[in-house]
Parts: structure tokens; sequence; C-alpha cells
């Protein structure tokens, strides 16, 4: 059914509307169901909220208005998730296709083009991704480095593989200084941009990989898509400020 019930749910549910505080003897009765099946929907109801036990065993049916939300929750849940398959699908597709199509028509080989992602979320995670393989180098450009906590666990263990970690980053405030000294304690080096405010935020790892997005505001209020790349000249461009600026940066007295 549309609203996520099978049928014999649907009925118990209605006829508890009906005729409120049956036992599941009753039930199986006035309905006409074999028990097995019968506890397995009562069963499946009280998982969702839809029914109650009250005392001496009685099911009680809870207000269609109530019903009804829930129905809608468990449904906009199971949607969510599909769509959520469906778009890691798609884009399993799209990536495989994309750079056969470009260059089937301009000669643009994969290795030259950026995947672009959806969001913040989608950027973490392919930091999370990239960082968690890295062998050598790894250099954060950000700001105050808010996000330093969905990633610390990854960045402690590169760091105990002898993987060189550097952050650029502001120190402007206690969250900020906290989360530069640990970072220290735990053997990365860390330098204060001079800049008040740098409008890109990435992470650079292996001189390979390269993760970025570009902020259209200092109030962070809006950004360009993050965008992901291997291709050697983004990597140079950025790798080459990214060392100017660390050049300038001042050191950060432990």
């Amino acid at each position: 059914m549309r609203a996520g019930l099978t049928k014999l749910e649907a009925e118990v549910y209605l006829f508890l509307v009906e005729n409120p505080q049956k036992s599941e003897v009753e039930l199986g009765n006035l309905l006409n169901v074999p028990l097995s099946d019968l506890r397995y929907a009562l069963t499946s109801l009280l998982q969702r909220g839809l029914v109650k036990v009250l005392d001496h065993e009685k099911y009680e049916a809870i207000p269609p208005s109530k019903a009804v939300l829930v129905l809608l929750e468990v449904k906009t849940r199971s949607v969510e998730a599909e769509l959520a398959e469906l778009r890691r699908h798609l884009y399993t597709i799209k990536s495989s296709l994309e750079d056969k199509y470009w260059e089937k028509r301009y000669g643009i080989r994969d290795e030259l083009l950026i995947e672009p992602l959806d969001d913040l979320r989608s950027m973490e995670i392919k930091t999370a991704e990239i960082v968690s393989r890295a062998q050598h180098s790894i250099s954060v450009f950000t700001a105050s480095f808010e996000w330093y906590p969905r990633v610390r666990e990854l960045l402690l263990d590169a760091l105990n593989r002898k993987v060189v970690v550097r952050v650029l980053m502001r120190v402007v405030n206690e969250q900020s200084k906290k989360i530069a000294k640990d970072l220290m304690e735990n053997g990365a080096d860390v330098r204060c941009a001079t800049e008040e405010w740098y409008p890109v935020r990435g992470t650079l790892v292996d001189e390979s990989k390269l993760i970025f997005l570009i902020w259209t505001t200092e109030k962070k209020l809006s950004y360009y898509k993050p965008h992901y790349t291997e291709n050697p000249g983004l990597i140079k461009v950025f790798s080459d400020a990214f060392n100017k600026r660390w050049e300038r940066a001042k050191p950060i007295d432990p």
C-alpha cells in the first residue's frame, strides 16, 4: 500500500479505530485471520507506534491524526533512503560516462577534468577519503577550521603514519586556539595566515589530490560548488599559492 502498510496491517488498524480495546484472540476471531499472521501485523503496528497495548493485553489504535504523521514520517525516511541510494548509483554511472563523453568530443582526458561535489557534507566525506589514504603529505588551508572535529582522528592517524601535516588557518578565538594547540601537540605544523580573510578552503594530499571550494562572501553565507581534482595544473596552482601563504604566515606560540 502507498502508506507503507500491508493489507492486514491496515485492516487491523481500521478495525481497532471502530472497535477499541480488543485482545489478540478477539481480533483473530473477528477478522478471521490466523493468529500467526495477526501477531506479525500487530508487532509491525506496535513498532511503528500505530497501536498500543493497554491493561489486560488489549490493543488500541492511536488517533488517526497521529497515525497520519507517523506514516508520513516512516514513508519520508524510506523515500529519502531510496533517493540517496539512487543518487549514489546515478553519480557512479555519471562518473564513468562523463569522462568518455568529453574525451570523445573534445579530446579531453579524464585526468584533466575536475569533479563537482554536491555540498559541504559531500566535500567533507571526500576529504576524509583522501586524507585516510595519504602517504606523504597533507596540506590544509582553511579559516578557523571549524570542521576539524570531523577529520581529527584521520589526521592523527596520518601523523602516526609519519605523514607530514601542515595546516594554514586563522587563530582568532578560543576555539581556533584549542584546535591549533591540539594539532601541534600531536605533531602537525600549524601556522596562522596573515590575511584576515581568504576565500578558498581545501585540502591537498600527496601533491596529487586536491579538494577545494571558493567562498563568495566573507561571512560564508554562500559558496561555489566544491570540486575534487587530480589535475596536475590545478594542483600546481593551489600548491604554489599555499606555499607562498605558508611562508608569509606567522608561527603559533605553543
